[in-house]
């Protein structure tokens, strides 16, 4: 597996960037006329394009490998907030505003254990294998499947334990339900856009990965595959 590549950094640091921003606004609702959505549902689906476009570019093994530093830089980022709302609340008025938003944002830690890897490796499971599949081709079909799934995925595992504390029932499933139709929607209205970042990072980085004969196991993303396996099929014609 190539070590050397130039823009695998600024994805991992990107998509940080992008989980952290999204924990801060989970508890930020809009309402649209009768409906209900998270400013953290909208800023998330830029998460998909770029798990997505890491997986097709780079392989599973290296995209899984950014789904767990985003899961350990949460969790420290969600702890030490958590921590500091606590300590002193009646120190100012500040004090205050930050105890009644984040005195439970633990949740969001639990959510992110459970939320986080479920639904990127379901994400980049689903690319993966289609990519093998349709032999690289279709990659609208392969991007929108895997949007509609993983990211039905990640409303049910995430919200009931990040938001039940603050929405009744009927307004976690208005939030869910309508977050996801977003999701879906903006996932297609960036379709363009992802094919446009794959093909010309696919050039800069001379790689096109399939993820043949490799394990799956999300727990393995770390160790080293078969060298005589021959994954890269990056055509410098193109």
């Amino acid at each position: 597996m190539n070590t050397d590549y130039k823009i695998y950094g600024l994805f991992v640091g990107l998509t940080v960037t992008i989980m952290v921003m999204c924990d801060t606004l989970m508890f930020k609702v809009f309402n649209l006329g009768d409906f209900r959505i998270t400013a953290s549902g909208i800023v998330f689906t830029l998460f998909y394009l770029l798990s997505t476009i890491s997986t097709e570019v780079y392989g599973y093994k290296l995209g899984g490998r950014t789904v767990w530093i985003v899961v350990l830089c949460q969790t420290i980022y969600v702890f030490l907030i958590n921590i500091c709302a606590v300590i002193q609340v009646d120190s100012n008025a500040y004090s205050q505003h930050y105890y009644g938003l984040y005195n439970d944002f633990w949740r969001v830690t639990v959510a992110t254990w459970v939320s986080m890897p479920a639904s990127y490796f379901c994400n980049s499971f689903l690319i993966s294998k289609l990519k093998i599949y349709f032999n690289g081709r279709f990659f609208i079909v392969r991007y929108t499947l895997s949007a509609m799934m993983a990211q039905a995925v990640l409303l049910i595992t995430d919200y009931p334990i990040s938001l039940s504390s603050k929405y009744s029932f009927y307004e976690l499933v208005n939030i869910m339900s309508t977050t996801w139709c977003y999701k879906v929607v903006m996932s297609i209205i960036l379709l363009p856009v992802g094919i446009y970042i794959v093909q010309k990072i696919k050039k800069v980085e001379k790689t096109d990965y399939y993820d043949w004969g490799i394990s799956y196991n999300p727990l393995k993303v770390f160790k080293g595959t078969n060298d005589d396996v021959m994954r890269n099929k990056f055509d410098i014609n193109k």
